[in-house]
């Protein structure tokens, strides 16, 4: 039998899977390179040159997540036309994705905060303003539209439609994901559209 290198790229995204999947079943605490490499059957060594560290796999990890779901914002922005519909979409596919990915960026933004990792927290808040700016562009949009009462705070109407997604999905991991997020979308929509629409 003739064995054949992987290119790097597959490799990476094997490691990301395989992470993803420990910190989901068994927590943070689970994902080392010695739990990694023998789930995937590689010696450490051979790890160690995708990853420098634990710290880099996190990272790769909230790229991925952060690169899903902007292709999920524009995927949502190209399906619909009106700054709402659009929003609902966003939510709707936001919801979807913390399903799909067991809320790792969750679990991630928890091990930051709690090992006070100043660089994996930042790259974290980075991920949530870029979400919240694009929230907020179309939140303009609709206000500029009418769609929106005149003196909605586009920032704090930004951070709690984030807000609202968050408190799901934590809900979500603390019930070993037995509370699917979608199911709550319309209660949430309903919730947050009352407090902002004209």
């Amino acid at each position: 039998m003739i064995m054949t290198k992987k290119s790097t790229d597959i490799r990476k995204k094997e490691i990301i899977d395989i992470a993803r999947d420990l910190i989901v079943h068994q927590g943070t605490k689970a994902l080392t390179i010695k739990n990694l490499s023998t789930k995937m059957k590689l010696s450490e060594p051979a790890l160690y040159r995708h990853f420098k560290n634990k710290r880099a796999i996190l990272t790769a990890l909230i790229e991925d997540f952060e690169g899903t779901l902007i292709e999920g914002i524009k995927n949502s922005i190209s399906l619909q036309s009106a700054p709402l519909d659009q929003l609902k979409e966003i939510m709707r596919a936001h919801l979807l994705l913390s399903e799909r990915k067991k809320g790792i960026f969750f679990a991630i933004t928890s091990e930051s905060i709690h090992f006070q990792d100043k660089v994996l927290t930042k790259r974290v808040l980075e991920v949530v303003k870029n979400y919240q700016s694009q929230i907020k562009e179309i939140l303009e949009v609709a206000k500029t539209k009418k769609n929106i009462r005149g003196d909605t705070d586009l920032e704090a109407a930004s951070l709690a439609f984030f807000g609202l997604i968050q408190t799901c999905i934590i809900l979500y991991a603390l019930t070993n994901y037995t509370v699917f997020p979608l199911n709550k979308m319309e209660s949430l929509w309903d919730i947050f559209i009352r407090g902002i629409q004209s």
